[in-house]
C-alpha cells in the first residue's frame, strides 16, 4: 500500500474541529495522485495520452473523523485494473495505525477530447501495481434515490470548483451536498454516485429526501436530470 503522511490544519476542518468530508476526499485524491506521479504515471502522461480517469462511484466508511493537529497516514492501493475501468482502495490512519476511515473507489478511463471510454491494452494495465483489496463489505456502485421531499435553490459552478479535466472536482459534489445535512450530525458512511460531469457555469439544483437513517442530496440540472447522487447515513 502506498502511504502519505500528513496533519489536520486548521483549513480542513468544520466547526466540530473535525476533518471535513470533502477534505477527508482530498486526502484520498492527494494520495492516489502522489502515487501515481511516483510511478511515472501523473498528470504529464495522463495528458499526453488524452487520457482522463473519470471516478463513477465513492463508498466511504467513517469510525472517526480526525481533530485539528492530530497526524495522520493516508494509504491507497489499486486492486483491480481491467479494460476501461480501475478500481482503488484508500486508508485514513491515525496514531497507532488506528483505522479512522476507509474507502472503495469505480471509476473508467476517458478520451478528454471526445470523452469517449478508453479501453487499456494489456501493456498499459500492467504499468499499473496491483495489490488484494481492502477487506470490507462493498456495496453496489448504483444508488437508488426515493422521491424527493425538498427541492433547493440552484447553485451555479465556479471557477474555483474545477479540476485539470474541466469538470468540476467530485470532491465538491460532496462539500455542496453536506451543506444540507442537519447541523452536528454524525456521519459514518458517504456514497456518491456520478451520472455526469458538471462544468464551469452549470447550473445545479439539489434535492434532499430521507430514507430512516440516510440523507439522499441529488445535484440535478435545470430539467432535474442528475449530475450526482450523494447518500449520508448517520448515526
Amino acid at each position: 500500500m502506498y502511504q502519505t503522511r500528513g496533519r489536520i490544519r486548521f483549513s480542513e476542518i468544520g466547526e466540530d474541529g473535525r476533518l471535513t468530508l470533502h477534505h477527508l476526499i482530498n486526502y484520498f485524491q492527494d494520495c492516489s495522485t502522489f502515487q501515481l506521479e511516483d510511478i511515472g504515471l501523473g498528470t504529464d502522461y495522463f495528458m499526453q495520452q488524452d487520457l482522463a480517469f473519470y471516478i463513477l462511484s465513492w463508498q466511504i466508511e467513517i469510525n472517526r473523523l480526525p481533530r485539528l493537529g492530530e497526524e495522520i497516514k493516508v494509504g491507497t492501493l489499486i486492486y483491480d485494473c481491467r479494460g476501461m475501468f480501475g478500481y482503488r482502495n484508500y486508508v485514513l490512519f491515525g496514531a497507532n495505525d488506528e483505522v479512522l476511515a476507509y474507502a472503495n473507489v469505480c471509476g473508467c478511463f476517458l478520451s478528454v477530447k471526445t470523452g469517449s471510454f478508453v479501453k487499456l491494452t494489456i501493456d498499459e494495465i500492467e504499468k499499473y501495481p496491483i495489490e488484494p483489496k481492502w477487506e470490507m463489505t462493498y456495496l453496489p456502485r448504483k444508488i437508488k434515490a426515493p422521491k424527493a421531499e425538498k427541492y433547493m435553490d440552484a447553485i451555479r459552478v465556479s471557477q474555483f470548483q474545477i479540476d485539470t479535466n474541466g469538470h468540476m472536482n467530485n470532491s465538491q459534489y460532496v462539500a455542496i451536498a453536506s451543506e444540507y445535512l442537519p447541523a452536528q450530525i454524525q456521519v459514518k458512511q458517504v456514497r456518491v454516485e456520478y451520472k455526469k460531469a458538471a462544468k464551469l457555469g452549470d447550473c445545479l439544483v439539489p434535492t434532499i429526501a430521507r430514507q430512516e437513517d440516510i440523507y439522499y442530496v441529488t445535484l440535478c440540472d435545470q430539467e432535474l436530470n442528475p449530475y450526482a447522487i450523494v447518500a449520508f447515513q448517520v448515526e
